[in-house]
């Protein structure tokens, strides 16, 4: 009778291991990518051995350990996240250490001409052009990479999505925007979030105002990333995709969005997406609003960027974080 318990232990132990993936600390990180225009700097973040040594960038606490060596024990899944309007990739540094602990290579993309600490491009249409370009380009920077070559995973590719930073993986994940309804949506309707300021200047009080598509975007041929095998949608900008639009979306997806919609209307985002997606994706509501999805930040920033900063009373930003993180690496699993 002892070998049958021996022989149980042992195939518990097994599964447990298995359910349970290893846990790695996190090291950082700054490569520059070349694009077809300026250059510009992504951050990866990545499972290593080495001790976690925290360092500062400018106002943030990274908790990774900057230029440690990559672990080898395997080849680990590659998430892209990208970043909303006026954000940069240390935006979701938390969730990025997160991952990288987790078994996760994370490529983090600077969306020139959309970031903080960067001109603005000059157009909208610009950028919306722009920012699944620079996604795409750090991504295979990234994964011609000798240090993450013999590491990443090609076949296990995610992706992140914030704001500006959701149309951006709708996008590669296939999604065909109707840039003629977002332009009429935008001249018509007071909704900050979903429109930029200029959009919405001229409109004209009581009467519908029609807006033409700039040439740039009709001629536009947006990239698919057939790569793509799952995606993360935090309160996604996504008024340009109706359901004929997001057809072709079929990975899984999980999507979250804020009990306060008062920034990005979620009748036009969220919502739209959750009944126009082909599979209905998993969705979480989290106390806050728009900005929540947004790492805590330091106090040297949080009273001059107070919109982005400062949550409701009662909204705990470190506990959605945590809660969040632990979905997010949940699911990433499962699917990646």
């Amino acid at each position: 009778m002892r070998w049958i318990v021996t022989v149980v232990l042992a195939i518990v132990c097994t599964c447990s291991a298995l359910a349970d993936p290893a846990t790695f600390n996190a090291g950082v990180i700054r490569l520059t990518v070349v694009g077809d225009d300026a250059p510009f700097d992504t951050v990866v973040f990545y499972p290593t051995h080495e001790r976690e040594v925290p360092w500062q960038a400018g106002p943030f606490t990274v908790e990774a350990t900057l230029n440690a060596p990559p672990a080898l024990d395997s080849r680990f899944p590659v998430v892209l996240i990208s970043h909303g309007r006026g954000g940069g990739p240390l935006s979701h540094r938390e969730l990025a250490t997160a991952l990288a602990r987790a078994g996760f290579i994370a490529v983090l993309p600077t969306h020139v001409g959309d970031a903080s600490g960067f001109p603005r491009a000059p157009s909208q249409a610009q950028i919306l052009i722009d920012r699944p370009r620079q996604a795409e380009a750090a991504l295979n920077a990234v994964l011609a990479d000798p240090r993450f070559s013999a590491s990443a995973d090609v076949s296990r590719i995610g992706m992140i999505g914030y704001s500006a930073g959701g149309y951006t993986a709708l996008i590669l994940a296939g999604a065909k925007p109707d840039f003629a309804y977002a332009s009429a949506y935008c001249a018509n309707h007071d909704d900050p979030g979903s429109c930029p300021r200029s959009a919405t200047s001229n409109r004209a009080h009581g009467t519908q105002v029609k807006v033409a598509v700039p040439a740039e975007l009709i001629a536009w041929q947006p990239p698919v990333d057939h790569r793509l095998k799952a995606l993360v949608l935090m309160d996604p900008l996504a008024m340009m995709f109706g359901a004929p639009g997001l057809s072709a979306v079929r990975v899984p997806t999980m999507l979250y969005r804020p009990q306060d919609d008062s920034y990005l209307g979620s009748a036009s985002n969220s919502l739209a997406v959750v009944s126009s997606l082909p599979t209905p994706p998993v969705v979480h509501i989290v106390p806050g609003n728009h900005f929540v999805f947004i790492d805590p930040c330091p106090a040297s920033v949080a009273t001059d960027g107070a919109l982005i900063c400062q949550d409701a009373p009662g909204v705990d930003r470190v506990e959605v974080h945590r809660q969040i993180d632990h979905e997010v690496v949940d699911f990433l699993h499962a699917n990646l």
